[in-house]
């Protein structure tokens, strides 16, 4: 009987998924709509290179409508506000990009992740688009994985909630580390189109891995391997600092400082001020997640006990855990 309960339990799920996907595609694909044919601007964010890191590892974001404060990368702070204490908001102002390295092993070797973050002011609320992941504070992450020979051998990019992952391998891969229905054409990432497979920046060379950035949503729609004339060749160019991660957890207030996560109660290692209304509203009750769609932090400065699960079944949610890497690749078919 308790079997027979729980399978009606993960029918009901299927089921109420394919219904709010049938219903109200809008409200799932609104944040991952491709925009309509029009002529955008757009803005290269580059940084240097954290230290010992060669150029070709550091990541470079062409921001679509940059003229909106949304859209531009920036910096977390910390400000006095009526009833916070205090307020935890991002800067478009001043762009930062945070930088870390972590290393993994599994039993084919030993690997170093390079992990990026970025965040921005918010992903607006609008009615006529109905961005699910609307709110404050959002941020994306870019993880590049070395092997020992220092050989980039895929890209995995996911928000800061866990949300729209992706993975890209490089053409350094061996084809045994493969899940084995990794596709040759183009890969459907939630309503935008992403190469399945990447080139390997040149050493010795001027290449960057760009992403591009969707207006309002800063959903990744393309990735390409450039040169730095191609790079060059576009107009708005914005320079970013590069920042160490633990310095999220150290921002300036008043004569100290404070974390822009949260560090104590059910929310700790959350990211602050960053409430997901329509995510909460819509998901949370089949997700079995009050909290479902909401920042996270990612570092090996986080102590909480929060999950970055990177998969919205309820049971696989330790198993896609992005904090234990060789699991959460696993997990998703990656034989590292």
């Amino acid at each position: 009987m308790f079997a027979r309960l729980i399978l009606s339990l993960r029918r009901s799920i299927d089921w109420t998924v394919i219904l709010l996907l049938s219903a109200c595609p809008a409200f799932f694909t609104g944040c991952a709509r491709p925009p309509a044919d029009r002529q955008e601007t757009v803005a290269l964010y580059q940084s240097p290179a954290p230290p010992s890191v060669p150029a070709i590892f550091s990541p470079a974001y062409l921001v679509k409508e940059p003229s909106q404060e949304f859209n531009k990368i920036g910096t977390p702070r910390a400000r006095e506000a009526p009833g916070k204490d205090p307020e935890l908001f991002v800067d478009p102002g001043k762009p930062s990009i945070y930088y870390e390295t972590q290393d993994f092993l599994t039993e084919k070797g030993r690997y170093t992740n390079l992990i990026y973050r970025i965040h921005f002011q918010e992903v607006p609320l609008d009615w006529g688009k109905i961005n699910l992941t609307a709110g404050r504070n959002p941020g994306l992450l870019v993880i590049y994985t070395l092997d020992e020979n220092a050989d980039l051998l895929l890209v995995t990019t996911v928000q800061t909630c866990g949300c729209y992952l992706a993975f890209l391998p490089t053409t350094a891969l061996p084809a045994e580390a493969f899940p084995p229905d990794w596709p040759k054409e183009p890969q459907w990432i939630y309503g935008y189109t992403l190469p399945s497979r990447i080139g390997h920046p040149g050493s010795n060379t001027d290449d960057r891995i760009v992403f591009t950035l969707a207006s309002e949503t800063h959903r990744i729609v393309d990735v390409q391997v450039t040169g730095g004339d191609s790079r060059q060749a576009i107009p708005d160019r914005v320079d970013m600092d590069l920042m160490p991660m633990h310095a999220l957890y150290s921002l300036p207030y008043r004569n100290g400082t404070v974390s822009f996560f949260e560090t104590a109660g059910c929310r700790a290692g959350y990211v602050k001020n960053n409430t997901k209304i329509l995510e909460r509203l819509l998901m949370s009750w089949w997700a079995f997640d009050l909290y479902v769609g909401e920042d996270k932090a990612y570092s090996i400065h986080d102590k909480s006990g929060a999950v970055f699960y990177t998969s919205l079944k309820f049971w696989a949610r330790q198993a896609s855990d992005m904090k234990n890497f060789p699991e959460f690749l696993s997990y998703w078919g990656w034989n590292l």
